[in-house]
C-alpha cells in the first residue's frame, strides 16, 4: 500500500432482422466470439458474417436469444442489471436458469476456474496478501475476479463502464467493506481568480487559469516580485520530493510536473472518464489490446532557460525516458513494471507504422471506435493535421483496459534523452540501436539515486520543459516560481483564452510560496500577497467574507476520490454471512459521522468507485443510510446470535478522525448486540494484522494512483481466483 494509494494517519443495430450474438472483438465492428486468455491476449473464433457496434445500446433485444444462449453457456448465473447493459456472469456449463431480462444489451461472462493455482485464502492470509493479491476483507468471489480480469483487458470504453457498473453493484450488495463517502476539499481563493477547475488526480494547469485584469498589485517579499494580474501566487504546502520525476511518488512534486512538463496523454480541466491527446497526437491498438502505437507531435521542443537551447521531442525521447523511469528502481515505476514490457517497445519511423497499419489496427477515441488502416486515416480520425515525430510502439505483457490512465500521471513527463545523455547521446543511441535494443541503455544509466541523470535532474531542479511554463528559480521549503515557457508547443491558447474573455488575462507566472504554518498562509491571503492559499478546515473563518476593493474572498469545496471505509473480515464469523455485513451497513451512523468527524467534508458513496468516475452509478444500488430497525430484521434474517461475538475495531493510533468513527460505531452496532471493543495500533501493526487477516474490522482511506476504477475496483475486490478460460459475448440486436 503505498504512500499515494492509502493515507494513513493519511467501464447495434443488427443488419439481420433476427437478433444476433454479438463480438467480444476487442474494438473491433465485426461479430465474434472472445476468449481472453488468463495470462493475457484474446482470440477470436466462431466468426459471424453480421455487423454489430458496442456503441449501440438501445436497441431491442430478443430476450428468449439471450436467456437461450445462458442456458446453454453457463452451469449458473448471477444477472446484475447496469444503466445500459444487463451483465451476466457465471461458470461455464449448461443448465443456468434466468428469466425476465430487461431489455437491453446482455454480456456474458464465463470462466473456468484452475483451482489447482488458485491458493486458498489461508495461504494469502499467511502471505500477507490482504490488499494485495486479495481484497481487504479476504471475500473470494469468482464472479467479481472474472468481471475484474475481464474489465482489465477489454479496451471499449463501453463495456469497461458496464462491467465496473456491474462490479460496482455487486460490491453494494455484498458489502466486503462498507463505504463511508468520499471525502470534500475546499480551495480558499481571491474572486479576481477566474476558470480553476478541480481534477482528482492531476493538480490545474495554471496557463488555463486567468485573473480579473483590474487584480491588485501587491508585493510578495520575495525579490522584486509583485502579486499582479497575470501572476497567480499560491500559498501552500510542500517541496517536491525529488525534481527528477522518476523518483517522486507524492502530490506536490506531480502538481508541478504537470506545469513544467509533457505527458503521452492528458486529461483536459475536469474532465474524468476520456483521455485527450498530449506529446501524442493519435494512437491505436492490435485487435487484443497488448500493443500500442502512440503517434508523437512534431515540432514540440524542450527549452533549457539557462543556455537558451532547445531539445526537439521525438519518439525516441519518449521510449528513452520511460525506459529510465523504469530502470530507476523507485516505487513509483510499479505501474511500468506491471502494465508494460519496455525491453519488447521501442521508437519507430512513421513508413515503419505505415506496415503495421497495412493489416488494420483499432482506434478509440472521444467514445467512438474504428478500424484504421493508414496514418492519414488514423489522423483524420483524431482531428489531427499537423506534423508527426515518430511513433513509440508500447507493449504491455497482457492487456490493461486502463493504460491510457496510467499514462497521464505527471512522472511520466517526457525528458529529452540528449539533455541527459550530454556528448555520450550519440553512443548509447547507436548502442541501442536507436532504441530498438532498449536494454542496451543500461550501460548509460544506473539504478538507484547515484546515477548521474538523477543527480544533473535533482541539481538542476529538472532543467529542461516542454510544458507551458518552465523553473525558473526555487529556494527550498520557502519558494518556487513558474515563468511561461516561450517555446510552448501549445502557445495559441493563451491569446485564444484572452480573446474568448477580454476582461481577463492569462497566467504569465506562477509562485509558490511555501510555508507549514497556517496563520502565515492565511495571514498572506489576507492582505491579498496570495491569490490562494491552502487553509485547515478548522480555521475557513479566518478567510470568509473578506474585502480587497471591488473583489471577495471566496471558498468553494468539491469531491474528490479520496474513500474511507470500514473493512470487515469476510473469511471470519459472522462476517461471512452477508446478511451480517449488510444489517451492519445499515447500522452505520452515516450522518453523524460526515457531521460530527468531517464537519460536513464527506459525501455519500456506495460502492468502491469515486463518483463521477468510469463505472460509478446510482442505478440498482442499497443507498445504504443509519435505519436500525432494518439491521436488526437481517441480524434475525442471518440465523446468528449477535451475543456470542465480540466485534474489535482498529484504527491507526493517532487518527483522530477513525477514533471517533469507531467510538460512534461502538455505539450503534452495540444495538444490535454485539459486544464491541476499539483498539488503536500503530500504523505498521495495523498494515501487519490487516494483510495477514488477524482483525475484525478496521477503518482505513484509499486515493488513487491514476484516473481509472481498476486503481479502486482491483484492490477493493480482487480474491486472486485463476482461471483456465475467460469467455464473453455481447448480445445484441
Amino acid at each position: 500500500m503505498n504512500r499515494k494509494r492509502v493515507f494513513a494517519a493519511v467501464f447495434l443495430m443488427a443488419v439481420m432482422a433476427l437478433s444476433v450474438v454479438a463480438s467480444g472483438c476487442i474494438g473491433g465492428n465485426n461479430t465474434t466470439t472472445t476468449t481472453i486468455s488468463p495470462t493475457g491476449g484474446a482470440s477470436s473464433s466462431t466468426s459471424s458474417p453480421s455487423s454489430a457496434s458496442t456503441q449501440t445500446t438501445s436497441s431491442v433485444v430478443s430476450q428468449s436469444k439471450a436467456i437461450k444462449y445462458i442456458e446453454a453457456h453457463l452451469s449458473s448465473a448471477r444477472v446484475i442489471e447496469t444503466p445500459k447493459y444487463v451483465v451476466v456472469v457465471g461458470p461455464e456449463g449448461s443448465g443456468a436458469k434466468v428469466s425476465n431480462l430487461p431489455n437491453k444489451p446482455v454480456i456474458v461472462v464465463s470462466y473456468k476456474i484452475n483451482e489447482e493455482k488458485t491458493p486458498s485464502i489461508q495461504e494469502l492470509m499467511k502471505n500477507q496478501q490482504g490488499f494485495g493479491q486479495i481484497n481487504p476483507a479476504f471475500l473470494r468471489d469468482p464472479d467479481m475476479d472474472a468481471l475484474i480480469q475481464l474489465a482489465r483487458k477489454i479496451t471499449d470504453p463501453n463495456l469497461r463502464e458496464a462491467l465496473y457498473n456491474a462490479l460496482y453493484i455487486l460490491a453494494n450488495k455484498e458489502v466486503p467493506e462498507i463505504i463511508l463517502g468520499d471525502t470534500k476539499a475546499t480551495r480558499v481563493y481571491w474572486s479576481w481568480v477566474h476558470n480553476w477547475y478541480y481534477n482528482p488526480v492531476l493538480a490545474p494547469r495554471w496557463d488555463l487559469v486567468m485573473e480579473d485584469k483590474n487584480a491588485p498589485t501587491v508585493s510578495i517579499g520575495i525579490g522584486n516580485y509583485k502579486n499582479e494580474p497575470g501572476t497567480i501566487v499560491e500559498t501552500t504546502i510542500g517541496w517536491p520530493s525529488s525534481f527528477d520525476p522518476a523518483f517522486d511518488y507524492e502530490t506536490f512534486g506531480w502538481a508541478l510536473y504537470h506545469n513544467v512538463g509533457d505527458t503521452l496523454v492528458t486529461y483536459w480541466e475536469n474532465e474524468t472518464t476520456k483521455v485527450s491527446p498530449d506529446l501524442a497526437v493519435a494512437w491505436a491498438h492490435n485487435k487484443d489490446g497488448t500493443v500500442w502505437y502512440f503517434v508523437i507531435r512534431g515540432g514540440v521542443k524542450a527549452y533549457d532557460p539557462k543556455t537558451g537551447k532547445l531539445y526537439p521531442i521525438n519518439a525516441t525521447d519518449v521510449e528513452f525516458e520511460f525506459w529510465r523511469v523504469l530502470r530507476a528502481g523507485y516505487s513509483v515505476n510499479w505501474m511500468l513494471a506491471t502494465y508494460t514490457d519496455l525491453n519488447k517497445s521501442y521508437a519507430m519511423s512513421e513508413s515503419e507504422f505505415e506496415k503495421v497499419l497495412q493489416n488494420g489496427l483499432i482506434a478509440d477515441f472521444n467514445g467512438k471506435t474504428k478500424e484504421v488502416k493508414s496514418l492519414n486515416e488514423l489522423l483524420q480520425f483524431f482531428g489531427y493535421s499537423g506534423p508527426t515525430a515518430g511513433v513509440y510502439k508500447l507493449v504491455l505483457p497482457h492487456p490493461y483496459g486502463g493504460i491510457l490512465s496510467v499514462l497521464a500521471d505527471p512522472y511520466l513527463m517526457v525528458i529529452p534523452a540528449k539533455y541527459m545523455l550530454g556528448d555520450k547521446y550519440e553512443e548509447a543511441m547507436k548502442a541501442a540501436d536507436w532504441g530498438k535494443k532498449p536494454w542496451e541503455w543500461a550501460k548509460y544509466v544506473e539504478p538507484g539515486s547515484k546515477d548521474p541523470i538523477h543527480q544533473m535532474l535533482q541539481n538542476n531542479y529538472i532543467g529542461v520543459f516542454t510544458g507551458p511554463f518552465y523553473i525558473k528559480d526555487a529556494k527550498q521549503n520557502s519558494y518556487i516560481i513558474l515563468e511561461r515557457n516561450p517555446y510552448y508547443w501549445n502557445s495559441s491558447v493563451w491569446s485564444k483564452l484572452e480573446q474568448k474573455n477580454p476582461n481577463y488575462v492569462t497566467t504569465k507566472r506562477v509562485i509558490y510560496v511555501l510555508s507549514d504554518d497556517a496563520t502565515t498562509r492565511i495571514s498572506l491571503f489576507q492582505k491579498g500577497v496570495a491569490d490562494i492559499a491552502a487553509v485547515p478546515v478548522d480555521r475557513l473563518d479566518a478567510v470568509k467574507n473578506l474585502k480587497l476593493g471591488n473583489f471577495e474572498s471566496k471558498i468553494d469545496s468539491f469531491v474528490t476520490p479520496d474513500m474511507v471505509f470500514i473493512v470487515l473480515n469476510a473469511a471470519k464469523k459472522p462476517f461471512d454471512n452477508v446478511k451480517v455485513r449488510e444489517a451492519l451497513a445499515w447500522a452505520t451512523p452515516y450522518e453523524q459521522i460526515y457531521q460530527a468527524v468531517y464537519k460536513g467534508y464527506m459525501v455519500p458513496n456506495y460502492g468502491p468507485i469515486p463518483i463521477g468516475w468510469l463505472g460509478y452509478t446510482e442505478c440498482c444500488v442499497n443507498k445504504y443510510k443509519y435505519n436500525i430497525a432494518k439491521a436488526l430484521q437481517l441480524i434475525r434474517e442471518s440465523g446468528i446470535n449477535p451475543s456470542d461475538y465480540t466485534i474489535s475495531i482498529y484504527y491507526n493510533t493517532g487518527n483522530t478522525q477513525r477514533e471517533k468513527i469507531a467510538t460512534l460505531l461502538q455505539n450503534t452496532w452495540g444495538q444490535l448486540g454485539f459486544k464491541i471493543s476499539v483498539t488503536p495500533l500503530s500504523w505498521p501493526t495495523l498494515l501487519s494484522k490487516t494483510a495477514s487477516g488477524d482483525f475484525d474490522v478496521y477503518i482505513v482511506g484509499w486515493a488513487p494512483d491514476f484516473l481509472d476504477p481498476d486503481d479502486y475496483v482491483g484492490p477493493f475486490l480482487q480474491s486472486a481466483v485463476v482461471f483456465d478460460s475467460l469467455n464473453y459475448e455481447v448480445i445484441s440486436g
